[in-house]
């Protein structure tokens, strides 16, 4: 498919008016013969109907008059996980019961809002429209009837976890039918991996790599609006970082992976956006970041982009990010930056702020400067996420007491077995240890919780090991006292392990069967009936059947102790048991109904729809668990009176004159450049190895990499990212790792140079006879719907999906509070 001319028919030369009734916002699709409309499907582009200039409507008095709103110069649209999940029989299980959203993962990632506010700030029309939140909050939702609305020189999808790759693709392939003539983007951490892949859909135009591209999207974006604008080609693209595209000739083209920023200091994290985006379009629901938000508005403060850990399984590790995303250091927010981010967002927000990823990691100074600069400035809850026991245990958790007047910690352990954990690369401290940083946090007045999270599927982790996790939270309990404040919780990794981790990329190493390597692999994967058939992976340890039930013993086990000692009210205790029993339940069902029944699976699903939704959330644990309690206060009033003053007249001003007002920042940030540091690799390909301050790199030339000090921070080989100290990372870990064939997914600048998966690793996944099956029915309902033999679904109400949030959510997580007082006290 050629490139699109999206300046053959402009959607900004499609105004409302009287002559054409409704078209206010309309797809150009209305211009052209309903045998022109038939034709034009995923590849649409290239059949697009030019209409000459003369045969369009004109601007029209009445449609200043009446505030139309005008084209977008980009519009970011979040798809569900599953696009159909309103007419599929999914039973989802526990793949979200750790995280506040549904199943459908209907939170978009933060960086859509980065995104749009720098876009913004340089004088671009962009909004978020979260796809998947409208499809859960409003009922009888007509997804294409609204997507044919929009109005936008571009639109952009995420895909950042791997989870959204059947979403994203239909949401691309239904704007690309509606729209043909607007290019389609993708971009995120999963997209960055399968840029390739993702490129070679017609509905596709371009893919940015890596974890910073406000400013190649900026560069991409003034390319194609002026071209809209001005009825051109969009031209050459090769100078724009990071962007795979096609040419006039639909030849693929990949330029280098040569954007990566040192710091995150050129963004906005302080929420503006988002809250100046729905006072300005009057519309609250595409901008929830997720279903029952408004009842429980909990928010995130981001602290790098990067990591100097390496977890085996996470797509997110040091190796990662230097393999497939570019990155060799981790990219710092200024703590000052940081500081104001958080006073902003409590200014208007009333829910719990958690502060993501591990600061610790940026050093002593770093630390003592974030913290102390919090003190008197924090009113909202507020929890730290570390990768590790604190360092200096309890004086660490004084200084925290000292400077908030509350405070939360969550750390993942994964596994109560030490030699499980050194096997997923967290063998940098023990059990011993996180166990005294954990009475040591208790021990101190202001913490309010100290959130504890296990795992199962994780390397060398067998079913024994699983259902020991219960026993060894019995102990850790009665070491605190049954101290309600403690919050022990466990899950499955699911649906899949992380594409781009060190484990996906080696998984016979870490004992790992894939089930999924390629993209579409994974996309075709998630129509599967139950979680544990959508997973991408089986473990050698044991069984994908042991590991659900195994993973459902442990969660009962978790749930009667803290039933059982008053960490959990009597009743939400009882409620959870049931769900569990009736969860496995449901899956013993679901194989009887997929092995031993007859005719169209599709059909045999369908009854067992409504009681999989109810069993897809609260599975393993109460949601509510995760909510912290809050409170709102006066302030937050006084603070969005003085947000809707300062904005909403001077929007309806800008509605009445045509003229349109940035939902930028108030506060400056500078432009975004690139790195000298932060580079993995330089535009030709070849390691970045020598730059100021540093003497070598280590991937290279086989020399060990110092500061300026002379401190080693990375051996040979290691895949620890430089500016972590030797003796707070796994050694072994990281020497056991430095002979891997690292992916460089995305780091190539030729076709094919450094694929995704190897092509010797693609082909030994087995086909999965069951997806097969699927497969084959999904082909023969699609042949029969495009000649008219069946009847397309009307899809079904969503609202059985909560999330954590929601007035239940809100009262269970007062409960909970009130629960814990008590005990206290």
């Amino acid at each position: 498919m050629r490139t699109p001319q999206v300046g053959a028919v402009s959607q900004r030369e499609a105004p409302s008016c009287p002559r054409f009734a409704g078209s206010r916002g309309r797809s150009v699709l209305r211009y052209a013969s309903p045998r022109d409309r038939a034709k034009i499907g995923c590849e649409g582009a290239s059949q697009r109907r030019v209409v000459p200039s003369a045969a369009r409507p004109t601007e029209h008095k009445s449609a200043i008059l009446h505030g139309r709103m005008q084209t977008l110069d980009m519009t970011y649209i979040h798809a569900p996980a599953t696009y159909d999940f309103r007419e599929r029989s999914i039973m989802y299980g526990p793949v979200s019961d750790m995280v506040p959203s549904t199943p459908i993962f209907e939170m978009y990632p933060l960086g859509l809002t980065t995104l749009c506010e720098y876009l913004e700030r340089h004088g671009l029309r962009s909004r978020i429209y979260n796809l998947a939140s409208m499809m859960l909050h409003k009922k009888n939702f007509d997804v294409e009837k609204n997507l044919a609305r929009l109005d936008s020189h571009l639109f952009g999808i995420d895909l950042h976890w791997m989870p959204h790759c059947h979403g994203s693709i239909e949401v691309a392939k239904i704007l690309k039918r509606l729209h043909p003539h607007v290019p389609v983007s993708f971009g995120g951490l999963s997209s960055s991996i399968f840029h390739e892949d993702l490129i070679k859909y017609d509905c596709i135009d371009y893919v940015f790599r890596g974890d910073s591209t406000e400013e190649p999207m900026r560069m991409l974006i003034e390319r194609v609006a002026r071209a809209a604008k001005t009825h051109t080609p969009v031209g050459d693209l090769s100078d724009i970082p990071n962007l795979t595209w096609k040419d006039d000739s639909g030849a693929i083209r990949i330029n280098p992976l040569s954007w990566v920023p040192d710091d995150m200091n050129a963004i906005s994290l302080d929420y503006a956006y988002p809250m100046k985006g729905v006072l300005r379009h009057h519309d609250m629901t595409s901008y929830l970041p997720m279903k029952g938000w408004l009842s429980y508005p909990v928010t995130a403060s981001l602290t790098c982009r990067g990591c100097a850990r390496n977890c085996a399984t996470c797509g997110g590790s040091a190796y990662a990010f230097k393999n497939h995303f570019g990155r060799r250091r981790v990219a710092w927010r200024d703590p000052k930056l940081l500081i104001r981010d958080i006073e902003n967002v409590q200014n208007h927000v009333w829910g719990p702020i958690f502060v993501l990823n591990d600061f610790l990691q940026a050093g002593e100074a770093y630390t003592h400067e974030f913290i102390t600069g919090l003190k008197g400035k924090v009113h909202n809850p507020i929890g730290f996420e570390f990768f590790g026991p604190p360092p200096g245990g309890d004086e660490f958790y004084q200084l925290l007491d000292n400077n908030l007047g509350n405070w939360s910690v969550e750390i993942s352990a994964e596994s109560h077995d030490d030699d499980v954990r050194k096997a997923f690369g967290k063998g940098h401290y023990t059990m011993a240890e996180l166990e005294d940083t954990i009475v040591d946090a208790l021990s101190h007045p202001n913490c309010e919780r100290f959130d504890l999270y296990f795992m199962t599927g994780i390397p060398k982790q067998t079913a024994a090991s699983v259902r020991e996790t219960g026993a060894y939270v019995q102990h850790l309990y009665e070491r605190v006292n049954y101290d309600p404040r403690l919050v022990v919780l466990t899950s499955p990794m699911a649906p899949f392990l992380d594409v781009g981790s060190i484990a996906f990329d080696n998984p016979e190493k870490y004992g790992y069967k894939l089930r999924a390597r390629t993209f579409e692999e994974h996309r075709e994967r998630m129509i599967l009936p139950s979680w544990k058939h959508i997973m991408n992976y089986e473990s050698t340890y044991m069984s994908v059947d042991e590991m659900v039930d195994a993973t459902y013993d442990a969660a009962l086990d978790l749930n009667r102790i803290k039933g059982e000692h008053g960490i959990l009210d009597a009743g939400m205790a009882a409620a959870t048991d049931k769900r569990i029993r009736e969860a496995r339940e449901q899956m013993n069902r679901l194989d009887d109904v997929l092995y031993n029944g007859t005719g169209r699976i599709d059909a045999r699903l369908g009854a067992l729809k409504a009681e999989f939704e109810r069993l897809s959330e609260n599975t393993v644990a109460e949601k509510s668990e995760l909510n912290w309690a809050f409170d709102v206060k006066p302030v937050h009033a006084k603070h969005l009176a003085k947000l809707w003053f300062t904005n909403e007249p001077a929007n309806f001003a800008a509605k009445l004159t045509g003229k349109w007002r940035p939902a930028q920042s108030d506060f400056d940030y500078p432009d975004q450049t690139t790195g000298e540091l932060s580079p993995a690799w330089n535009a030709d390909g070849t390691p970045n190895c020598t730059f100021k301050g540093l003497a070598v790199d280590g991937m290279g030339d086989g020399r060990a990499l110092a500061d300026e000090s002379g401190a080693q921070v990375a051996a040979f080989g290691s895949v620890v990212a430089p500016g972590f100290s030797e003796t707070n990372t796994n050694e072994a870990f990281d020497a056991a790792n430095a002979s891997l064939e690292a992916g460089r997914a995305g780091t190539g600048v030729e076709a094919g140079r450094y694929a995704a998966i190897r092509a010797e690793a693609a082909r030994t996944v087995e086909r999965d006879p069951l997806l097969e099956q699927m497969m084959a029915e999904e082909r023969e309902r699609e042949v029969a719907l495009a000649r008219g033999e069946v009847a397309r679904t009307v899809p079904r109400d969503a609202g059985g999906l909560q999330g954590a949030g929601g007035a239940k959510g809100a009262r269970e997580a007062r409960k909970l509070g009130e629960l814990r007082d008590r005990k206290e006290k």
